[in-house]
């Protein structure tokens, strides 16, 4: 049997009926739930208060299902993901579907103008793969080159780094391990291309994303061509079909041509020339020389008899593996608020060690430090550090000598095929809709990954100089949130697929999730829902999201915690968890997204 179940924000929807009756209690019903859940986009501030008893679950559905399922953010990716199973295609195959996809879905994260970082894992021989395919630093490229204006980092053509997702993909096919035999190249973007010209609805999501970018859409002329209805002159509204004409013939040329064609190829030169009408410094020859890095995972042992499998550097796996190692015997606590004080002292000690990574191809002094990192040893040293009556708000406490930029942006999809094998990729553009500009000649939105790294001279708002691990070089990546993740059983089989997206809160909520679901003896969709604590040291503060209980926000107030609610959802996720035999599937509430499987 074939599933399919989207995923919508928590909205009041005005629906027309017949009955005066059930309108007034489809009214009355919103009205109490929104009261006791509040719209995560909606910036509440502590009004409403904290509550006192846990919220009403969330009425996302979780998918079920016996044979295999995608997770996406966007609609329908997960639907061309699955199709693309159903064709007995493999994991990969089905993941690279489902992002060209999320590419148009999700135009505000993510597309063929980024990158992404994958994590693969084969059943059949144990074999797990990381694929870096993140951008990276133009050849001309300085760390003073922004001159401390974190304007020129973020928009217009000076932000973009050379762009890896379609490389990525082409590398991806082309891998004789990975590939089936059983689908063509063009199986994988005609349903994109017919998504491009027929159009895709605008969700409440993106609308509220449109909305609050409004202003800035309707000064870059190149993004506006996309986002802005002419008829309106104002952004696409809930309902509205965006399409994409241009990016269709490029995916036309793509089917024809390769990945080749954007990177030594048709289109090239004027993708290039696009990039620098805009201030930018991309090169033909940066283009031609990207080349995608594989990797082995970082790699741990959790308790449960679980192997949690994860991305090295640039991505932040060691970061991960570091929290769950301190809390691997170490939660639960004999009380909630014990429980979420020891992992709020793994992330500030966690973070503090992150103040000092950078991409390894550049940085040869961290050996150690990543070896410390993923040591059940050294983790337990550092378990022994924390305190269960106090914490410090000194970040030189846990390590941090040292300040790194956050992250923004990015989507997450997850794919757990028939045959054992499982996929969780994040792909980024960084801010949302990247440097807000677009390239004409391709209809490709352009990343500005270049905000990523840190800047020289630049002392941040809590007195802290940046990193030079993180500085820009030419061919360097930025170091990334990012966290795609397998957690597979003493068995070998998968127990749990899970990525974030969501910037800096990426990889906390990852281990959260991990923790909710594998020990905390929680469904996905619990795990996924419950609310989260986040801290990175900068700021010194203990953020947390609507839904924590007042007794546990005043407990860590005690402990001497300085805390914020935060005025989002922070970090989304889609997550695949096998057990018993049945596979769960869910996209969360926070942003919306859709799971399909068989």
């Amino acid at each position: 049997m074939m599933v399919c179940t989207r995923f919508s924000m928590k909205r009041p929807r005005v629906l027309v009926v017949c009955s005066v009756v059930l309108l007034a209690l489809l009214a009355l019903a919103v009205v109490l739930y929104f009261g006791l859940r509040p719209t995560l986009d909606d910036d509440t501030g502590l009004n409403p208060r904290n509550p006192t008893s846990p919220l009403p679950p969330s009425d996302s559905p979780m998918g079920v299902f016996w044979d295999a399922s995608v997770a996406t953010n966007g609609y329908p990716c997960a639907i061309i993901g699955r199709d693309i199973l159903m064709k007995n295609g493999s994991a990969t195959e089905a993941a690279i579907a489902a992002l060209f996809c999320e590419g148009v879905a999700c135009p505000q994260s993510m597309g063929l103008g980024g990158g992404f970082f994958m994590t693969i894992y084969k059943r059949a021989t144990g074999k797990v793969y990381t694929l870096d395919s993140r951008e990276v630093a133009p050849a001309a490229a300085t760390e003073n080159m922004f001159h401390g204006d974190s304007n020129l980092s973020q928009r217009g053509g000076l932000a973009v780094a050379v762009p890896g997702e379609l490389k990525g993909y082409q590398v991806l096919f082309d891998h004789p391990e990975l590939k089936s035999g059983n689908v063509d190249w063009r199986d994988l973007i005609e349903p994109t291309i017919k998504l491009c010209e027929e159009g895709l609805e605008v969700t409440p999501y993106l609308a509220n994303v449109l909305q609050s970018q409004e202003e800035s859409i309707k000064n870059r002329q190149t993004l506006g061509d996309i986002l802005i209805n002419n008829a309106t002159q104002k952004v696409w509204q809930i309902g509205d079909k965006i399409r994409r004409p241009r990016l269709a013939k490029t995916l036309r040329t793509i089917i024809s041509e390769g990945a080749e064609a954007l990177y030594n190829g048709s289109l090239t030169k004027d993708f290039v020339k696009d990039i620098q009408d805009l201030g930018g410094i991309i090169t033909e020859e940066d283009m031609a020389n990207y080349s995608v890095k594989w990797s082995d995972p970082v790699s741990a042992q959790l308790r449960g008899n679980f192997t949690l499998h994860t991305m090295p550097l640039p991505g932040s796996g060691d970061v991960l593996v570091f929290m769950l190692n301190i809390l691997n015997t170490f939660v639960p606590a004999t009380t909630d608020v014990l429980t979420y004080h020891r992992i709020a002292e793994s992330m500030k000690y966690a973070y503090g060690r992150r103040t000092e990574l950078g991409d390894t191809d550049f940085v040869h002094n961290i050996g150690d430090l990543l070896k410390n990192m993923t040591s059940p040893t050294y983790a337990a040293q550092i378990r022994s550090q924390i305190s269960d009556t106090r914490t410090w708000n000194d970040a030189s406490h846990y390590g941090a000598v040292l300040a790194q930029p956050e992250d923004h942006g990015t989507a997450n999809l997850c794919v757990l095929a028939p045959n054992g094998d499982a996929v969780a990729v994040t792909s980024t553009i960084n801010l949302l809709f990247g440097a807000q500009e677009q390239s004409l000649s391709t209809g490709i939105i352009l990343n500005d990954e270049m905000d990523d790294f840190s800047a020289p001279n630049i002392t941040n708002a809590f007195g802290i100089p940046p990193s030079p691990n993180n500085f820009i070089q030419p061919g360097k990546r930025p170091l990334s949130s990012m966290v795609p993740s397998i957690v597979v059983d003493g068995e070998g089989d998968v127990r749990l697929v899970v990525g974030a997206a969501g910037g800096t809160k990426i990889t906390t909520a990852t281990a959260q999730v991990a923790m909710n679901n594998l020990w905390f003896n929680k469904t996905i969709k619990e795990a996924v829902d419950a609310s989260r604590i986040h801290h990175q040291l900068f700021p010194m503060s203990l953020q947390y999201e609507y839904g924590l209980l007042e007794e546990y926000v005043k407990g860590l107030e005690e402990i001497g915690h300085f805390t914020t609610r935060f005025a989002s959802g922070g970090s989304t996720m889609t997550a695949i968890s096998k057990e018993g035999g049945r596979i769960y599937s869910y996209a969360g509430f926070r942003r919306g997204g859709i799971v399909a499987g068989f």
